[in-house]
Parts: structure tokens; sequence; C-alpha cells
């Protein structure tokens, strides 16, 4: 736990320092919490109206996605440029506090961008509304799940294999673009829920829980096969 600790500290101190990255979260948070919270939802049947509000939870899962995108790849790679890599390699940390603190902070960046993103959201609809507080999606139990369950899932997932993809690939922009591609396969079965316009909370726990098992499942992976010795090896092709 004290290697794990430190690498914790180690990343979030470098991710504070990154005047670069502390941009793109604002950006990120502001521009998928403002231009959602501006539109009104239309004048329609209830269940269209949900429909709607939900898909303003997609820019908090979008925010989410791109902050944890952008920041697990990274978190590799500007050691691999900067050749600090292999002096992390050579200390006495773990490989699995060296994975884990990686994993860890990338995936608390994007949720905590997701959740600061909402919080934008809900005071801007108020702000437009005028009529009391607005809670948009968070009025319905599916959209509390989708908020901060499978918000969770989501960004725990994208940073094991953002991580991962940023040991083999060595260019930002490509590693990003491959992270955000894997997404499409877990991300179809909840896509294509949502367009039944009858989204139950009992379907999402159930969805939830087994994408929450494959991603424990490779999360336990990455840690037995994040050994600074391969991957040393690889480092000096």
């Amino acid at each position: 736990m004290d290697d794990l600790a430190t690498m914790l500290w180690k990343e979030a101190a470098e991710l504070v320092g990154n005047r670069r990255y502390l941009r793109v979260f604002v950006l990120a948070v502001l521009a998928l919490g403002i231009l959602p919270g501006l539109a009104q939802p239309p004048a329609a049947p209830a269940p269209l109206v949900r429909l709607f509000l939900l898909l303003r939870l997609a820019y908090v899962l979008l925010a989410a996605v791109i902050m944890v995108a952008q920041t697990a790849p990274d978190l590799v790679l500007h050691e691999r440029v900067g050749r600090t890599l292999d002096y992390l390699l050579a200390t006495r940390l773990t490989d699995g506090a060296i994975f884990g603190g990686k994993v860890v902070v990338a995936a608390a960046v994007g949720y905590a961008g997701g959740l600061a993103a909402m919080g934008v959201q809900l005071v801007v609809a108020d702000l437009r509304g005028g009529g009391g507080w607005q809670w948009l999606y968070l009025a319905f139990p599916v959209g509390r799940w989708i908020a901060f369950a499978v918000m969770a899932v989501l960004v725990a997932y994208v940073a094991v294999v953002g991580t991962f993809v940023a040991l083999r690939v060595g260019d930002q922009r490509a590693a990003y673009m491959v992270t955000v591609a894997s997404l499409f396969l877990p991300a179809l079965p909840f896509v294509l829920h949502l367009a039944t316009l009858s989204p139950t909370t009992g379907w999402f726990v159930r969805a939830t829980a087994l994408f929450a098992l494959v991603v424990a499942a490779m999360a336990a992976a990455g840690f037995r096969l994040f050994r600074r010795e391969m991957l040393a090896l690889y480092l000096q092709e």
C-alpha cells in the first residue's frame, strides 16, 4: 500500500503541475457542461422528454471519457518520451503499484471531470429555467445509476485500456484514438437499450455489474502482465 500511495502522489503531483492538462480539463468540463445545459426539453410525450434528458447525460460521460482517454496514455507516454520510465522501472516500487497508480489516477481524473461537467449542467439548467432547481436526469433512478455507477465502471475500463495502449503505441494521438475506439463494443448494448425509449434501472444494474466483472478481469490481467523485465526489453527496441 505504501508503494501504491507513493505512485498516486507522484502521478497526481505531475498532473497538477501540467498546465496543458489543466486547461484541457477546464475546457472539457465547461464545454460539455454549458452547451447541453442551454437546451430546453421539447414539448413531447413523457418517454421522449426522459430520453432527451438522458441524452444530456451522454455529455457527462463524454467529458469523463475525454479526460481519462487523454490522461491514461499520457501518464505513460510522457515518461517514455522523457526517458523517466526507465528510472521508474529501476526503483523498488512493485509492478502492481506502478500499473495501479497510473490506472487509478487516470480513472479518478475522468470521474472528477464527469462529475464537474454534471455540476455545470445542473447550474446552467437552473439559471436558464428560472423556476427552481433543475435535477434533469438525476430525477430518474436510471439517470442516477448511469451518472454515478456506469460512469465509474466506464472510466475504469478506459484507464486500463489506455495504460496498456500507451505501452505499445508511442504516439499520443494514436493512443487516444485506439483507446476511444475500444469503447464501441462495451457501449453498444447501453446505447441500444436507451434507443428503446423505455430504459429500466434493473437492466442497467445487471449490465453494469457484468461490465464491472469484465473490467475487473482486465485489471487483474493487467497486474499479472505488467512485468518490468519484459517492459524494459520492449522499451529498448
